[in-house]
């Protein structure tokens, strides 16, 4: 098939809705003429579908190719796709084209595909991701702390507190605010420039290899307001000149550093109350990450003495809660990059210092405060309004796909609990044979001569004891009475027979692989099963 076909003729454009419909009421009585005017269908495509004279009645076919996979299939493999996605296991290119061929040759469907590299061709991937709505993008690393932290206990905890807190006080949207830190650096990011076509690389003039770090202390409220920033710059000493060119309003601070710390966030506290007029009166409340800077006792008594409530969001959840990392410090970053790029090409030979940074980001400042970001963020959070359902299962389904507990700390879930340590010494908690044995006086040292003889269809034991390196796993419980036949580990554990699956890319689990450590693709049940079509 040419790559890039263009159609050259309207043929069809009506569309497979249409048809549908049409169809639907030539069965119901109407008349051919009448239905093939309505819906601007010829009468003699209408006559040939409905009396089955077409290989597809109901869809259009044009040409001699025709599409590999039913439209129940590549249902199916759509939201495979989609929930690999979801739980953070999302499939490459190569892992789809793998996976169509394999589904093509389990099924049985006639298919082009290349039986050397066992994939599919990079056209039918084209069409197939254009008939679904889906693309090839590039996933934002997530660590395994996020994917954990961010779960549905946590997150309802998070708002049954905020709502007691909004229960107990009258707050309203200029009175919710949101604060966080980042970093501003004298090396940007150089924005896309213009270049000859071929070229390998292409560069752009940055300050230097490594440049230095300013903390940029920002916060928001619901109602779209700003609170001018805090600076923290890496000097011993404080001078007016690096707040030259500053936002109106700010305040700029030095640690050894340049980092925020307890000390300078009480600081930046000060500041917010002298902005908003804070007081006992009239509540704020400050929903903020749960760093050990804004947990100090002098942070808290601060806040306490000038009616301020401190929400700490939950651990490893700021990617998905919190309304500045969502809706604004983007926009914040690509601005001040725009804005150094700028000032490097009209000070050719000069560099960017800790001493430009404040005026570079108050144009970016400027720019990007916009109301709606901030109340966008806001709602988009859950905040306010508040609801609690703006996430959905999907949101979590990637803390359903770890080995760690969601209400466990990860500390305990490596450590095994004490009925599990003892089954791990089954020499201490072996069967007694003097309890079991059915003559009480003249126990028995040897459990197979003690222990109480089952039926024949009971499997007999092949040893006597079970060996250290392979315990049982009954072995820290009492062994039964004697109407009910003791298994042995040797006889009773549950042996594969030939005819069950092995593990490869076509064994079936529920949703995700269990092997998707080891590369293999996963399938959902829903593949499994439509593999075994004809």
């Amino acid at each position: 098939m040419v790559r890039n076909y263009k159609r050259k003729s309207n043929r069809g454009n009506y569309g497979n809705n249409n048809l549908s419909l049409a169809l639907k009421l030539l069965n119901e009585g109407k008349p051919l003429n009448t239905v093939s005017k309505e819906y601007g269908i010829p009468a003699r495509t209408l006559r040939r579908h409905r009396d089955h004279k077409v290989q597809t009645p109901g869809r259009l076919q044009f040409g001699r190719h025709r599409q590999i996979f039913p439209e129940e299939v590549e249902k199916e493999l759509k939201q495979h796709i989609t929930e690999m996605e979801r739980r953070m296991f999302g499939l490459t290119s190569k892992n789809l084209r793998r996976l169509a061929f394999d589904v093509a040759q389990k099924a049985g469907y006639d298919h082009p595909f290349n039986k050397e590299t066992r994939m599919a061709g990079e056209d039918w991937l084209k069409s197939f991701l254009e008939r679904n709505g889906l693309s090839l993008r590039q996933p934002q690393s997530t660590s395994m702390a996020r994917i954990v932290g961010f779960n549905r206990p946590k997150v309802d905890q998070f708002f049954d507190l905020l709502r007691s807190i909004f229960a107990n006080a009258d707050y309203d949207s200029p009175k919710i605010w949101n604060m966080d830190e980042t970093a501003l650096t004298t090396v940007q990011k150089p924005s896309k420039i213009m270049a000859e076509k071929g070229i390998r690389q292409v560069g752009k003039v940055t300050s230097a290899e490594r440049g230095e770090l300013v903390t940029f202390i920002c916060a928001m409220n619901a109602a779209g307001g700003y609170l001018p920033p805090l600076y923290v710059f890496p000097r011993k000493r404080m001078v007016d000149v690096l707040m030259k060119g500053s936002p109106p309003g700010s305040v700029g601070y030095v640690t050894e550093s340049g980092w925020s710390d307890g000390e300078q966030f009480l600081k930046w506290l000060q500041h917010f109350a002298t902005v908003t007029n804070a007081s006992k009166n009239a509540k704020q409340i400050i929903i903020l990450d749960g760093h050990h800077s804004h947990k100090t006792l002098k942070a808290v008594e601060f806040c306490r003495d000038n009616g301020i409530e401190l929400l700490t969001l939950p651990p490893h959840s700021t990617h998905k809660m919190q309304p500045l990392d969502r809706c604004y410090f983007k926009s914040l970053k690509n601005a001040y990059n725009q804005n150094a790029d700028h000032w490097m090409a009209s000070n050719p030979g000069r560099r960017i210092s800790i001493y430009e940074i404040a005026e570079l980001s108050c144009k970016a400042f400027l720019a990007s405060a916009a109301p709606e970001k901030a109340i966008n963020g806001f709602k988009l959070c859950g905040l306010w309004p508040m609801d609690p359902g703006v996430f959905n299962e999907a949101d979590f389904a990637g803390s359903k796909l770890t080995e760690e507990d969601e209400n466990v700390p990860p500390t305990q879930t490596s450590q095994p609990s004490e009925p599990q340590s003892s089954r791990s010494a089954p020499s201490e908690s072996a069967p007694q044979p003097s309890e079991q044995t059915p003559q009480p006086s003249e126990p028995t040292p040897k459990t197979s001569e003690s222990a109480p003889q089952p039926s024949e269809s009971a499997p007999q034991p092949s040893e006597p004891t079970p060996q250290p390196s392979e315990p049982s796993p009954q072995t820290s419980e009492p062994t039964p009475q004697p109407s009910e036949p003791t298994p042995q580990p040797s006889e009773s554990a549950p042996q594969p027979s030939e005819s069950a699956p092995q593990p490869s890319e076509f064994s079936q689990s529920s949703g995700v692989s269990a092997q998707v450590k080891d590369l293999t693709i996963p399938f959902a049940p829903t593949v499994n099963q439509m593999m075994n079509f004809k």
